[in-house]
């Protein structure tokens, strides 16, 4: 079996990112999204999605690249090799894109074509990539809701009725201005942890930088001191991301300040490395690794020992299309121990659209893991053909 296709889809939307001023649903990217065609000569065929600068990325994938090694587009690298030994093609890609990847944009390309050659290699096998990761341990993995901010603690409480109503048995409320007027969020946490009850799990995701009056910028220790004791209010199940990616050993500072508060990082986070120096520092309860940015399943498979070894919980990160829900369930059915699935509820009409199929949440609260060979989830040719612009 030989890579015989690299493709990128570009598709262009016309809804942006943010919460939503009427109360409704979030919105995530809605503008612009990249999807991955990988194809065999045999006639396989995988897709993926990649959480990136989407019009970068597509020339990163199938662009014109250098003669040296290095300065290499993805595409040309790889389309005519055989699909063997899938980390010896990670770390030839990685080498290939050195000069301009190691992270970024080029890391986030990486990924989505891993995903997709492990796609290839259960589909090879005729088997669902969970089968292929080890077995899956499980039928289906416990959902949370994950969604932005509203402006309001009314419509914060709206949508956790939402959410519970739905049946959801976890609800993660991130950005959308939290963590400067600590007033406001703590009625934002009363208003939503009310609802949400014993029986829904709150997380809380403040990002780690703010939108300050069109500014961006990073909050000060003592901004971030007061919000983490407006947090310890609720005693969320985790607070995530709220340290600058590049100082992730802050986390442990703030661990010894707030023991009694439970940390979650890593979707910032490429590479096997970074994941590792994140999971080894000891700041963290539970590592989130983004299967569209951490270089894909050959990283996320990679950081399994580590995470079990240091009883560092394993959630991925999965803030975009069913495609991504898909492999990381794939992925989470085969751990050990999966408590949760991150259930983008606030897709936009470009990430619902290109799955023929869209999963849905069980009478259980959970969302069953797919079987059939490779990810189990078809994509919509005739959506992401009509949505795509000329590269």
């Amino acid at each position: 079996m030989k890579i015989s296709e690299v493709t990128p889809f570009l598709l262009r939307g016309h809804e942006r990112y943010g919460s939503n001023d009427r109360g409704g649903e979030a919105t995530d990217q809605g503008d612009w999204l990249l999807l991955v065609r990988v194809r065999t000569d045999d006639g396989l065929e995988a897709w993926s999605d990649v959480e990136t600068l989407g019009p970068v990325a597509a020339r990163v994938i199938n662009g014109t690249g250098m003669s040296a090694l290095g300065f290499r587009t993805i595409a040309a690298e790889i389309v005519g090799r055989a699909l063997g030994d899938l980390t010896e093609i990670w770390d030839e890609l990685f080498i290939a894109t050195a000069y301009y990847g190691r992270r970024g944009v080029a890391m986030h390309c990486m990924s989505a074509i891993d995903n997709c050659l492990w796609c290839l290699r259960a589909q090879g096998q005729g088997l669902s990539l969970a089968t292929l990761l080890g077995g899956a341990r499980r039928s289906e993995v416990p959902a949370y809701a994950s969604t932005l901010f509203r402006m309001t603690p009314e419509d914060n409480a709206s949508a956790a009725r939402t959410y519970v109503d739905q049946g959801f048995r976890g609800a993660k409320f991130g950005w959308g201005g939290f963590g400067l007027d600590p007033g406001l969020d703590a009625e934002n946490l009363a208003a939503v942890s009310e609802v949400l009850g014993p029986d829904c799990r709150l997380m809380v995701d403040p990002g780690w930088y703010v939108d300050d009056g069109g500014t961006a910028r990073i909050r000060s220790a003592s901004e971030t001191a007061t919000m983490l004791d407006t947090l310890t209010l609720v005693e969320p199940y985790w607070v995530e991301d709220f340290v600058h990616p590049e100082c992730t050993e802050d986390y442990v500072a703030w661990k010894r300040r707030y023991p009694g508060l439970r940390f979650a990082a890593g979707e910032q986070q490429a590479t096997i490395w970074e994941l590792r120096r994140l999971v080894r520092s000891g700041g963290i309860d539970v590592v989130q690794p983004d299967l569209s940015r951490c270089g894909g399943l050959t990283v996320a498979t990679q950081l399994i020992p580590d995470a079990f070894e240091l009883d560092v919980e394993i959630v991925t990160h999965s803030w975009l299309t069913d495609l991504l829900h898909a492999y990381s369930l794939s992925y989470l059915a085969a751990l050990p121990r999966a408590s949760w699935v991150e259930f983008n509820v606030a897709q936009s009409e470009l990430t619902r659209g290109v799955v023929q199929k869209r999963m849905s949440l069980s009478p259980q609260g959970s969302v069953a893991v797919p079987e059939s060979p490779g990810i189990g989830v078809e994509i919509d040719l005739s959506f992401v053909q009509s949505r795509a612009v000329a590269l």
